[in-house]
């Protein structure tokens, strides 16, 4: 009977602390085993809306008076409205989705690790390490012609920076038709020509690319294209060579830009898309486009995957809306010696199918986690990108409360210190990737989150590469996030040490020698040397399986003892 009662007395709505440790709540503010352990008391507050919503119109229904229930009902009132019951299946979709918005972002991850481990200095939502950060002088900078800006024999020079390393992975222009541009361009110094918008964004990136800090040159570029791309975006239906440009945007905004900025950009990229009708095959746009004269097939694909790619991973930072191109058919780009942007671009079928609005359950999770595991990446930008992918699908499935086998998780972890090493080599080599700064500091959090002997053996290396990437780098947003990646450190330390104080104070209280006591009692098992040995295996073993050991049918076996 006592078991009974205790059993009503549970909560259907636990508190974060308990429902994190899996104890008993009996739904008060705070709850007995929360003021009992000395914990901070909170609740999710969307659940706990819904809870007291829920009883707040139960308690109505039961309150109100039946002459007030009569005047009510329909036969009295023929205009009120029938109240309808929300579709069961309406709201498994809604929760859903909810539950994959969040972890799609990393953002969102990291501010619910922060609630997990203290609720109280729990960190505000915000994205941390997107990019390098913004690239910033003194004084104001504007638009003009890229001829007033810099020589032939630089863009020459710059162009050559975008190709060597950056158009085998965004291989989305013709490298013939890019020099020819180069090569006219200083010969007609006029006011403005329309391949400006692919100069401009083809320099920065290359003064980015070469320079770890920003140019007076490389700020007014930027200026310029952002200038000529808005003036020549009225058209009905956006030529190449704009949708180009737009795109080389992107590209500069996604490494150094605010995430909010990127992200209105890429949509602009991709209702520009969907506008020109480049997504479609010629054969299959309708009468309303012309269309587009002169296009390499392989050049129109590239770009349209890079823009899908793109949209689609900022809107997951951000917890966004993506823009869907209707009638797009993904087909993998050509490979070339030397061009990786087919390996890149593999990743955009199963990244879309990460999207919030496509239910999937644990066990396709687990069956994505295992192909992008087995993908081959050698390339280190590739494999930055292959492993913020395997982050994404591990917060999904946290979300969902599945656990990985030890050979999936010593795979990602073995990927987690191949893209640390990733991330160095590109720092050295002047290569500011998005994943440079981003995919050290997600790795932080993820190992903070997994809390394992394993993942923390790695956690060192995480911090170093974060502090290797902010010391070559030097902007604020860099440094905010290395502060950030602290702070959470701090907190998971201060968490383990108010347990470890716990459990010191029990052990002191109840076990600890007593020459008086020990005299006392018979001999037992704690007193006898073999227990005395048991003690000291445990207090030196960090990989004891204390899962194991509770829930084997003879856990002395477990000890190697016999029972």
């Amino acid at each position: 009977m006592s078991g009974q009662l205790k059993r009503q007395r549970r909560s259907k709505v636990a508190c974060e602390p308990c429902r994190t440790r899996k104890r008993k709540c009996n739904g008060q503010q705070p709850c007995e085993m929360c003021t009992d352990s000395e914990y901070t008391c909170h609740y999710d507050l969307g659940a706990r809306k819904k809870r007291n919503k829920n009883l707040a119109l139960e308690s109505l229904t039961a309150v109100r008076p039946a002459h007030t229930q009569q005047a009510e009902s329909p036969a009295e009132c023929p205009t009120a409205p029938t109240p309808r019951r929300p579709s069961p299946l309406g709201e498994r979709f809604t929760n859903t989705v909810q539950q994959s918005i969040g972890p799609n972002s990393g953002a969102v991850f990291v501010q619910n690790l922060g609630l997990k481990i203290d609720p109280v200095n729990a960190l505000d939502p915000q994205v941390f390490a997107w990019n390098i950060g913004l690239r910033q002088l003194p004084g104001s900078f504007m638009a003009m012609p890229i001829v007033n800006i810099i020589s032939a024999e630089e863009m020459t020079a710059l162009t050559h920076v975008y190709f060597d390393k950056i158009a085998p992975y965004y291989g989305f222009i013709d490298k013939e038709i890019c020099f020819e541009y180069v090569s006219s361009r200083w010969d007609r110094p006029s006011a403005s020509e329309p391949s400006d918008v692919i100069l401009c964004g083809v320099a920065a990136m290359g003064y980015l690319f070469s320079r770890r800090k920003a140019v007076a040159a490389e700020l007014h570029l930027i200026e310029s294209a952002k200038s000529a791309l808005k003036q020549r975006s009225g058209g009905e239906i956006p030529p190449l060579m704009l949708i180009t440009g737009w795109a080389l945007r992107v590209s500069y905004l996604r490494l150094t830009a605010s995430p909010h900025t990127a992200w209105l950009a890429s949509c602009s990229l991709m209702h520009l898309i969907d506008a020109s009708g480049l997504h479609l095959d010629p054969s299959s746009r309708h009468a309303l486009l012309r269309p587009t004269q002169n296009i390499d097939d392989d050049i129109r694909r590239r770009l349209v995957s890079f823009a899908q790619y793109i949209n689609t991973w900022v809107s997951f930072d951000l917890a966004r809306s993506r823009i869907i191109l209707h009638g797009a058919s993904y087909t993998t780009p050509s490979s070339r010696d030397g061009d990786y942007t087919a390996e890149m671009l593999d990743l955009l079928p199963l990244s879309e199918s990460l999207d919030p609005f496509t239910p999937v359950d644990a066990v396709q999770l687990t069956a994505m986690l295992v192909n992008i595991m087995q993908s081959s990446h050698e390339q280190p930008p590739s494999v930055l990108s292959q492993c913020n992918l395997v982050l994404c699908i591990f917060r999904r499935l946290r979300a969902v409360h599945s656990t990985l086998s030890p050979a999936l998780m010593s795979q990602m972890l073995a990927l987690v210190t191949k893209a640390l090493a990733c991330a160095r080599e590109l720092v050295d080599a002047n290569c500011p990737w998005s994943h440079v700064a981003n995919v050290p500091f997600q790795i932080i959090c993820t190992l903070l989150a997994v809390d394992s002997p394993e993942s923390l053996s790695l956690l060192d290396d995480a911090v170093q590469t974060l502090k290797y990437v902010t010391d070559v780098y030097d902007t604020e947003v860099l440094r905010e996030a290395y502060r950030t990646a602290g702070s959470l450190i701090l907190l998971q330390q201060r968490r383990k040490d108010h347990d470890s104080a716990r459990l010191n104070s029990i052990l002191g209280l109840h076990f600890a020698p007593d020459n008086e006591t020990m005299s006392q009692r018979r001999p037992s098992m704690q007193d006898s040397e073999s227990f005395r040995d048991l003690v000291a295996d445990l207090s030196s073993s960090e990989n004891f399986d204390f899962a194991q050991f509770f829930i084997s049918d003879n856990p002395w076996n477990v000890l190697g003892m016999d029972s």
